[in-house]
C-alpha cells in the first residue's frame, strides 16, 4: 500500500499535468479561433499555437511517463542509494566514530541516557576484553559517581588531638578532644548542611550513606557519656565563601543534629567554598580516628597533630579508592610538634577515606597493657 507521501506526490503530479494539458488545449483553441477572425488578428503574430501544443504534449507525456516509469524509477533510485552506501560506508563509519571521539557533546543530541550507558558498557567491554567485568564496573561507577549529587575539590582536613581535661588521664573513660576542620570547593551546594552525632550503630550506618548528611559521627553508649551532649560533639563554625552561617541544634534521645540552612544567594551558585569546624570526643583506648569521604573528591589532603597526648607512634591507614599512591609525611612523636599527613592527587570515590591509628605510651608497659586487655 502506498504511503501518504507517495499518494500526495501522485495527486500533485496528476493535478499539475491536468492543468498544463487543459491550458495547452485552451491555447490551441484560441490560436485556431484567432486565425479566422480579423478582430484579433494580432494574436497570429504570437506563438500561441506552438505554446499550447507544447503544454498539451508535455502534460500528456508527464502523466504517461510518471505512471509508466514509476516502478523502474524507484528501483534505479534504490540501486543508486545502495551503491553510494556501500562505497561510502567506511567513510561514514569513520566520520561517526571520530565525531563521537572528538566531539562527545554531540552524543547528548542523538542518544538517550540508556543508549549512552550501552555505548559505554560495550566500549569498556571491548577495551577490557570482558563484558561481564565491564558491566559490573560501570554499574558500580554509576552508583558512586553519577548518582552522587555533589562533588568536591581541593578538600583539606586538619585534626588536632588534645587530652580531655574533664575525665581520667588514662585507663577507662579517658578521652581525646579532636578538633576537626574541613574546607573544600563543592559543586553544587546543598541548601541544608546536616551534622549528626548518634549512639545507634544502625542509624549511623544510614546517615553515613545518606547524601543529605554532611557529617555523621558515632559515639558508643559504653563510654558513660550521652551522644546528645555538646561535650561529646559540638559544631563550632560553618562558613560559605568566608561568610559565617547560623547553626541550629536539636536534641533527641541518643543523639543530636546540628543544621545550617544556606540562603538562596549561596545555593544559586554553581560552586562555593564550604568550611566547617567541629569538636568530638574520641576514646583514647580506641586507638583510631576515621575520616570518611562521602562524595567524589578531587585532591584530598588530611593532617593530624598529636602533641602532649602521650602517643608513642601514629600510623596512617588509607582506603582511598584511586589508582595513585598517596603521599605521606611524618613528624615523629619526639618532634616538638608531632604530626602526620596524607595527600592524594586526583579523584577518589565515595566510601573512601583515611584512618589514624595510634599506640599509647602507657600501653608499652606490659602490666598496664595486660590490665587493659582484661578489662
Amino acid at each position: 500500500m502506498s504511503s501518504p507521501l507517495e499518494r500526495l506526490y501522485k495527486t500533485k503530479l496528476a493535478l499539475l499535468s491536468t492543468i498544463v494539458t487543459v491550458v495547452g488545449i485552451a491555447l490551441m483553441v484560441i490560436a485556431h479561433w484567432a486565425s479566422g477572425s480579423m478582430a484579433v488578428g494580432w494574436l497570429n503574430a504570437l506563438p500561441v499555437m506552438d505554446v499550447g501544443s507544447a503544454l498539451f504534449t508535455t502534460g500528456l507525456i508527464a502523466i504517461a511517463f510518471a505512471y509508466i516509469d514509476q516502478t523502474d524509477g524507484e528501483k534505479r533510485a534504490n540501486a543508486r542509494l545502495r551503491k553510494i552506501l556501500v562505497e561510502e560506508a567506511s567513510a561514514m563509519r569513520d566520520a561517526v566514530v571520530d565525531g563521537f571521539a572528538f566531539a562527545p557533546d554531540s552524543l547528548t543530541n542523538v542518544a538517550s541516557d540508556k543508549t549512552l550507558d550501552r555505548i559505554v558498557e560495550n566500549t569498556l567491554g571491548i577495551r577490557l576484553g570482558d563484558k561481564e567485568l565491564a558491566a559490573d564496573a560501570y554499574r558500580d561507577l554509576k552508583e558512586q559517581i553519577i548518582g552522587a549529587k555533589q562533588r568536591q575539590e581541593d578538600a583539606h582536613v586538619s585534626v588536632a588531638l588534645t587530652p580531655w581535661k574533664n575525665g581520667p588521664a588514662s585507663g577507662e573513660g579517658s578521652m581525646f578532644v579532636a578538633t576537626i576542620s574541613w574546607e573544600s570547593r563543592v559543586t553544587p551546594p546543598n541548601r541544608i548542611l546536616r551534622f549528626s552525632c548518634v549512639s545507634d550503630k544502625n542509624l549511623y550506618r544510614e546517615l553515613s550513606v545518606d547524601p543529605a548528611s554532611t557529617v555523621a559521627w558515632y559515639f558508643g553508649r559504653n563510654s558513660g557519656l550521652d551522644a546528645a551532649s555538646p561535650a561529646v560533639f559540638d559544631l563550632v563554625q560553618v562558613a560559605v565563601d568566608g561568610k559565617n552561617q547560623s547553626i541550629r541544634r536539636s536534641v533527641r534521645k541518643g543523639g543530636q543534629v546540628l543544621t545550617c540552612t544556606l540562603d538562596d544567594e549561596v545555593t544559586g551558585k554553581d560552586e562555593v567554598t564550604i568550611s566547617y569546624t567541629y569538636r568530638v570526643l574520641v576514646q583514647r583506648h580506641g586507638h583510631t580516628l576515621h575520616l570518611d569521604l562521602s562524595q567524589p573528591t578531587k585532591n584530598f589532603r588530611a593532617e593530624l597533630w598529636y602533641g602532649d597526648c602521650g602517643i608513642r607512634r601514629m600510623n596512617v591507614l588509607d582506603y582511598l579508592s584511586g589508582p595513585r599512591q598517596p603521599r605521606y609525611r611524618h613528624l615523629e612523636a619526639s618532634d616538638p610538634s608531632p604530626s602526620v599527613e596524607v595527600a592524594y592527587e586526583g579523584w577518589t570515590f565515595p566510601k573512601g577515606g583515611v584512618a589514624f591509628v595510634w599506640v599509647l605510651e602507657d600501653e608499652m608497659d606490659g602490666s598496664k597493657l595486660a590490665a587493659g586487655v582484661s578489662r
